[in-house]
């Protein structure tokens, strides 16, 4: 009852989104690969996509990225790249007008908040080529990780995976120095469709509040009337659950 009345309060301090629509022009689409560490024993390697232009972008896993674009349909006819039952890395992110808002879907409930990201990069005279593209090195630390990252001058939008932005160039590849998560751009293309994307029916709330509504319904039982033995059954795969997903991309949220 405890946890069921703490969910309850944090769903009664967001507010729903009646109606906000994104579109923009994205210029690029860049497809990477990664590598997550999500816990000890458990690492996964997923496909995402970012859609940009100087000012906005869109990142996601590759299947919520045909999902949020009405491609469905690729799905069923293959695209050659590989997929999982689902994306594991479940968050989609969009900037626009210097926020970037994270949202997804938890359990049955669509969550999301907004955030001002500040960077503090700095630049080295270190290159590597990437796909056959000069990029120079950076790094940063943010969220309880240093980060270094390859970007390109010869595309000069400053963006990259996840809430990566403020190079003078697109990041070819950037992972933190434990290499637990780890992306690397493997296509780039010219983009010439519009994104489009409501946020209609997602429940907005500031990033602390979002993140124990978040873990509530991915972690613990609250909302979900069972009887004793069914709960303490659930329980336990909760607590697997947790231990498999004990390495969040950001240790220190708020760092």
């Amino acid at each position: 009852m405890k946890k069921y009345f703490v969910l309850s309060l944090v769903f009664w301090l967001g507010t729903y989104i009646k109606s906000q629509e994104i579109e923009f022009e994205p210029l690029i689409k860049a497809t990477y690969t990664s590598s997550l560490k999500y816990g000890s024993n458990f690492r996964v390697n997923q496909t995402f996509i970012l859609l940009g232009n100087a000012k906005d972008y869109y990142f996601a896993g590759y299947k919520n990225y045909l999902k949020d674009t009405d491609q469905e349909e690729v799905l069923k006819k293959g695209s050659g790249i590989t997929l999982t039952i689902g994306d594991y890395f479940q968050e989609r992110l969009i900037k626009q007008n210097d926020a970037i808002s994270l949202f997804g879907m938890f359990r049955d409930e669509r969550l999301i908040y907004d955030e001002k990201v500040v960077l503090k990069w700095v630049l080295y005279s270190d290159t590597k080529i990437i796909n056959g593209i000069k990029c120079q090195m950076a790094a940063t630390n943010k969220y309880g990780r240093r980060w270094i990252a390859y970007f390109s001058t010869e595309h000069q939008i400053p963006i990259g995976p996840y809430k990566f932005t403020g190079l003078p160039g697109l990041i070819f590849e950037i992972y933190d120095t434990r290499d637990e998560y780890h992306f690397t751009l493997i296509k780039l293309e010219k983009n010439t469709d519009d994104f489009e994307f409501s946020l209609k029916g997602y429940k907005k709330f500031n990033k602390k509040d979002f993140l124990k509504a978040s873990y509530n319904l991915e972690f613990t039982t609250s909302g979900f009337p069972m009887e004793a033995d069914m709960r303490k059954e659930f329980e336990d795969i909760l607590e697997a659950k947790k231990k498999r997903y004990n390495n969040p991309l950001e240790l220190k949220p708020f760092e």
